[in-house]
């Protein structure tokens, strides 16, 4: 007899914890918890964090179209959205010399799927800068360009300073290929694109034009 009632004392236990989650299971509330929802605490948190990393985009040949470094990356899965801490950029256009992109703080929005392509937002000491062969440079400097690497294109609306070996060039507003080196100034109300030019460069290129 004392086995039995074991046994009966087992089997209401179990009849128990069975009935204890059906009720849990189909609980009224239950489903006003989303599976897998963030607290809100959390809610603002990159779905991916990483510190000192490298991130290298290839073109569909397989060529580097560009490498990104920051100090820190941060990634939004839902919103395709990357915030760039400290970004510098190497832009790549074969068989060019490659461009060196860096500023403060940056962002990027889109992919390389979609048909616009990344959208590189730079803010805050942006520099643009390109070494050619000899003595030939080109630096950008502005507080705000907006990169598309797909396109090899970049543009801002406000001040810019371009340096060269030849001289010294200001606008308000640029528009850049950067895979032809060509770029379209802006002037401004108050401001209009002005240049100057190194004197020994203009002394060089006015013996150059004398018989």
């Amino acid at each position: 007899m004392r086995v039995n009632e074991q046994y009966g004392l087992a089997v209401g236990v179990l009849l128990a914890v069975g009935a204890l989650l059906l009720t849990f299971y189909f609980a009224p509330w239950r489903g006003s918890v989303a599976p897998g929802a963030l607290p809100p605490e959390l809610a603002d948190e990159p779905d991916l964090l990483m510190e000192g990393a490298s991130i290298t985009q290839f073109q569909d040949d397989g060529a580097v179209q560009y490498r990104l470094t920051a100090r820190e990356i941060r990634h939004f899965e839902d919103e395709q959205f990357t915030r760039l801490l400290a970004p510098d950029l190497e832009l790549h256009s074969e068989p060019d010399p490659p461009w060196r992109v860096t500023s403060l703080r940056g962002e990027i929005h889109g992919t390389a799927q979609e048909p616009g392509g990344e959208q590189v937002l730079l803010r805050e000491a942006v520099v643009v800068h390109q070494a050619g062969s000899g003595s030939d440079f080109i630096t950008i400097r502005c507080e705000a360009l907006d990169l598309y690497p797909d396109r090899k294109y970049a543009e801002t609306g406000g001040d810019v300073m371009i340096d060269t070996d030849v001289g010294r060039t200001t606008a308000r507003g640029m528009q850049a290929d950067l895979t032809r080196g060509s770029m379209q100034l802006a002037s401004g109300k108050d401001a209009a694109v002005h240049t100057i030019v190194q004197r020994e460069q203009f002394q060089e290129n006015q013996a150059a034009d004398q018989p």
